[in-house]
């Protein structure tokens, strides 16, 4: 099925492809909630190319189909395209993994609309355990990106809750880069935290965000006064559609509010956390990924889905690497690559016999290289 709908819609035409998918999916939306069971994956697909517009069909199809923004694993395989100031961001970084620091969560590592009353943000970091209140600073860095030079604004928590309201008034200008500081009564900064360099934020200039705006305007999500247990999977599958349009954009910290929100359900889908996993990821958060991820393997475990398995043991295996965990990283590999034995996925496994032989001969010479005298 999805199949046919990407050939009716000529994908050599990417402009194009997201108002006629719009009005497909208007056509389509009735018949396939009736059916949502046996086209829960091409319905997926679906919602996503909606809201993402833009059809890299670089996977196998239904590798595409169970990776929540295959288009985004198509396009990010090492390096990120987000270029807007001028900036490159590239594969994975590290962070979050020192509970002892209150290292920033969101924004981080993304690009912000204007923060305002019409656009409130949150600032977000990880509680850290006998802390009574929080310093949070925001900070303006040179024009080089080499070190902050002005602190905009400052503010002190009341108690130990790890969060405030993001200040709408604070003077933020397009091409300029700013950070989060969150210091601890105790004098522990954020700023100890190794991904700090890159876990900062910048503001969306104004001509991309109509596209954006755009592209958000063909997703509609169904409000929750008007969710009901018939389409309590639809709600959930626009939803993510919306969050795959911030995430291709890199705007971290608006597909994290969608994503949590959905995670927060006890009936949230496995495709749910690999999508948080995928952005804590990308934000430069491992532990909440590799977190997020193992949620998602225990519903794959238990719904015997082998496709999400696989795909969501990659990702796994990327952070385990990003760490240098590569015991752990191989693990997975071997893993996810007996899941898409099971389903004849060739294209799959050939691509994870080359990893996997990288990473065994990294091994291989580190171990012989720790046993030379």
């Amino acid at each position: 099925m999805f199949k046919d709908i990407l050939r009716s819609l000529d994908i050599r035409q990417p402009k194009i492809i997201g108002r006629k998918l719009s009005s497909f999916f208007a056509v389509r939306y009735q018949r396939l909630k009736h059916n949502f069971k046996s086209y829960r994956y091409p319905l997926l697909a679906l919602t996503i190319v909606l809201g993402i517009g833009v059809v890299e069909p670089a996977l196998n199809p239904p590798v595409a189909d169970a990776c929540f923004f295959w288009q985004a694993c198509a396009r990010r395989r090492g390096t990120a395209s987000n270029t807007r100031a001028g900036g490159k961001r590239t594969g994975r970084i590290l962070g979050g993994n020192d509970a002892s620091v209150p290292y920033v969560i969101s924004p981080r590592n993304a690009w912000i609309q204007e923060p305002g009353p019409t656009q409130p943000y949150t600032i977000r970091w990880n509680p850290v355990e006998g802390t009574r209140r929080y310093t949070v600073r925001i900070w303006r860095w040179t024009f080089e990106r080499d070190q902050p030079e002005l602190a905009l604004w400052q503010e002190t928590t009341l108690d130990n809750t790890p969060s405030l309201d993001f200040p709408q008034y604070v003077s933020l200008e397009p091409g300029h880069y700013y950070s989060i500081e969150v210091v601890t009564d105790q004098g522990v900064s954020s700023d100890l935290d190794e991904g700090y360099y890159e876990s900062g934020f910048q503001l969306i200039f104004e001509e991309d965000y109509e596209e954006l705006r755009s592209q958000l305007t063909d997703v509609t999500p169904i409000t929750p006064a008007d969710s009901t247990s018939d389409n309590r999977e639809l709600l959930e599958e626009a939803a993510l559609a919306r969050a795959g349009i911030f995430f291709l954009e890199e705007m971290y910290a608006d597909a994290l509010t969608i994503l949590q929100s959905l995670a927060d359900s006890p009936e949230a889908s496995d495709l749910v956390h690999t999508a948080l996993g995928d952005t804590y990821s990308k934000s430069g958060l491992n532990q909440l990924a590799i977190e997020s991820y193992q949620r998602a393997l225990t519903l794959a475990a238990a719904n015997a889905d082998r496709l999400s398995e696989a795909t969501t043991r990659v990702n796994l295996a990327n952070v385990y690497a990003t760490l240098g965990l590569f015991d752990d990283a191989l693990e997975q590999l071997y893993q996810a690559r007996d899941a898409y034995e099971q389903l004849n996925e060739s294209t799959e496994i050939a691509r994870l016999d080359r990893r996997i032989n990288v990473i065994s001969t990294l091994l291989t010479r580190q171990r012989e290289e720790s046993h030379t005298p």
